[in-house]
Protein backbone atom coordinates (compact mmCIF):
# COMPACT_ATOMS: atom_id res chain seq x y z
CA UNK A 1 0.00 0.00 0.00
CA UNK A 2 1.38 3.41 -0.93
CA UNK A 3 2.10 5.95 1.76
CA UNK A 4 0.92 9.56 1.77
CA UNK A 5 3.85 11.89 2.39
CA UNK A 6 3.52 15.60 3.14
CA UNK A 7 6.44 17.57 1.71
CA UNK A 8 6.97 21.09 3.04
CA UNK A 9 9.08 23.18 0.66
CA UNK A 10 8.61 26.68 -0.74
CA UNK A 11 10.92 26.58 -3.77
CA UNK A 12 9.21 25.25 -6.92
CA UNK A 13 12.35 23.59 -8.31
CA UNK A 14 12.88 21.74 -5.01
CA UNK A 15 9.20 20.75 -4.96
CA UNK A 16 9.68 19.06 -8.35
CA UNK A 17 12.74 17.16 -7.11
CA UNK A 18 10.90 16.10 -3.95
CA UNK A 19 7.83 15.09 -5.93
CA UNK A 20 9.90 12.86 -8.22
CA UNK A 21 11.62 11.19 -5.26
CA UNK A 22 8.35 10.53 -3.42
CA UNK A 23 6.44 9.31 -6.48
CA UNK A 24 9.38 7.16 -7.65
CA UNK A 25 9.24 5.53 -4.22
CA UNK A 26 5.66 4.43 -4.93
CA UNK A 27 4.10 6.97 -2.60
CA UNK A 28 1.50 9.71 -2.86
CA UNK A 29 2.46 13.30 -2.13
CA UNK A 30 0.92 16.45 -0.72
CA UNK A 31 2.98 19.63 -1.02
CA UNK A 32 2.75 22.65 1.27
CA UNK A 33 4.81 25.77 0.61
CA UNK A 34 4.16 27.68 3.85
CA UNK A 35 3.94 26.89 7.54
CA UNK A 36 0.23 27.73 7.65
CA UNK A 37 -0.56 25.35 4.78
CA UNK A 38 1.56 22.59 6.31
CA UNK A 39 -0.15 22.90 9.68
CA UNK A 40 -3.58 22.96 8.00
CA UNK A 41 -2.77 19.75 6.09
CA UNK A 42 -1.49 18.09 9.25
CA UNK A 43 -4.58 19.09 11.24
CA UNK A 44 -6.99 17.96 8.49
CA UNK A 45 -5.22 14.80 7.31
CA UNK A 46 -3.21 13.58 10.31
CA UNK A 47 -4.93 10.19 10.26
CA UNK A 48 -4.06 9.67 6.57
CA UNK A 49 -0.49 10.98 6.54
CA UNK A 50 2.19 8.31 6.74
CA UNK A 51 4.99 10.80 7.19
CA UNK A 52 6.35 14.28 6.62
CA UNK A 53 9.53 15.55 5.00
CA UNK A 54 10.13 19.21 5.72
CA UNK A 55 12.58 21.85 4.72
CA UNK A 56 13.57 24.21 7.53
CA UNK A 57 13.51 27.66 5.93
CA UNK A 58 10.22 28.75 4.35
CA UNK A 59 7.60 31.46 4.95
CA UNK A 60 4.78 31.34 7.47
CA UNK A 61 2.22 32.39 4.86
CA UNK A 62 1.95 33.55 1.26
CA UNK A 63 2.34 37.21 2.21
CA UNK A 64 5.90 36.49 3.36
CA UNK A 65 7.18 35.15 0.03
CA UNK A 66 10.67 36.54 0.53
CA UNK A 67 11.04 35.67 4.20
CA UNK A 68 11.89 32.15 5.21
CA UNK A 69 12.44 31.74 8.91
CA UNK A 70 13.27 28.39 10.49
CA UNK A 71 9.60 27.39 10.37
CA UNK A 72 10.39 23.74 9.73
CA UNK A 73 11.04 23.37 13.46
CA UNK A 74 7.33 24.16 13.98
CA UNK A 75 6.41 21.47 11.44
CA UNK A 76 8.56 18.95 13.32
CA UNK A 77 6.88 19.87 16.62
CA UNK A 78 3.40 19.65 15.04
CA UNK A 79 4.29 16.23 13.60
CA UNK A 80 5.30 15.08 17.08
CA UNK A 81 2.01 16.35 18.51
CA UNK A 82 0.15 14.16 16.00
CA UNK A 83 2.59 11.20 16.22
CA UNK A 84 3.45 11.47 12.53
CA UNK A 85 7.02 10.45 11.65
CA UNK A 86 9.01 13.34 10.23
CA UNK A 87 12.33 13.79 8.45
CA UNK A 88 14.12 17.06 7.73
CA UNK A 89 15.59 17.89 4.33
CA UNK A 90 17.54 21.13 4.34
CA UNK A 91 20.77 22.71 3.25
CA UNK A 92 21.46 24.20 6.66
CA UNK A 93 25.02 25.14 5.70
CA UNK A 94 23.82 27.30 2.78
CA UNK A 95 21.47 29.09 5.16
CA UNK A 96 24.22 29.61 7.72
CA UNK A 97 22.01 27.71 10.14
CA UNK A 98 24.43 25.37 11.87
CA UNK A 99 22.14 25.60 14.92
CA UNK A 100 19.43 23.46 13.25
CA UNK A 101 21.03 20.04 13.95
CA UNK A 102 21.55 21.13 17.57
CA UNK A 103 17.88 22.05 17.98
CA UNK A 104 16.82 18.75 16.43
CA UNK A 105 19.16 16.79 18.73
CA UNK A 106 17.62 18.56 21.74
CA UNK A 107 14.15 17.60 20.52
CA UNK A 108 15.31 14.00 20.10
CA UNK A 109 16.47 13.98 23.71
CA UNK A 110 13.01 15.10 24.80
CA UNK A 111 11.05 12.63 22.72
CA UNK A 112 13.58 9.80 22.98
CA UNK A 113 13.51 8.97 19.27
CA UNK A 114 15.33 10.01 16.12
CA UNK A 115 14.41 12.91 13.84
CA UNK A 116 16.27 12.09 10.62
CA UNK A 117 17.98 14.99 8.85
CA UNK A 118 19.40 15.20 5.36
CA UNK A 119 21.65 18.23 5.66
CA UNK A 120 22.48 18.31 1.96
CA UNK A 121 18.99 18.92 0.54
CA UNK A 122 18.79 15.37 -0.82
CA UNK A 123 15.10 14.44 -1.07
CA UNK A 124 15.81 10.81 -1.96
CA UNK A 125 18.00 10.49 1.13
CA UNK A 126 15.35 12.13 3.31
CA UNK A 127 12.69 9.78 1.91
CA UNK A 128 14.94 6.78 2.60
CA UNK A 129 15.48 7.94 6.18
CA UNK A 130 11.73 8.49 6.64
CA UNK A 131 11.00 5.04 5.17
CA UNK A 132 13.44 3.44 7.62
CA UNK A 133 11.81 5.34 10.48
CA UNK A 134 8.38 4.12 9.39
CA UNK A 135 9.64 0.52 9.17
CA UNK A 136 11.18 0.76 12.65
CA UNK A 137 7.88 1.96 14.08
CA UNK A 138 5.77 -0.83 12.56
Amino acid sequence: MSKIILVVEDKKEEQLIAKKAVLDGGNKIIIADTLNKAEDFIEKFSEKLSGIITDIHFPIDSAQENFGGANGISVVITSLKHSIPCAVCTDDIAHGASYIPLILKRLEMLIKREIPISGTKDWSDALQQLTELLEDQS
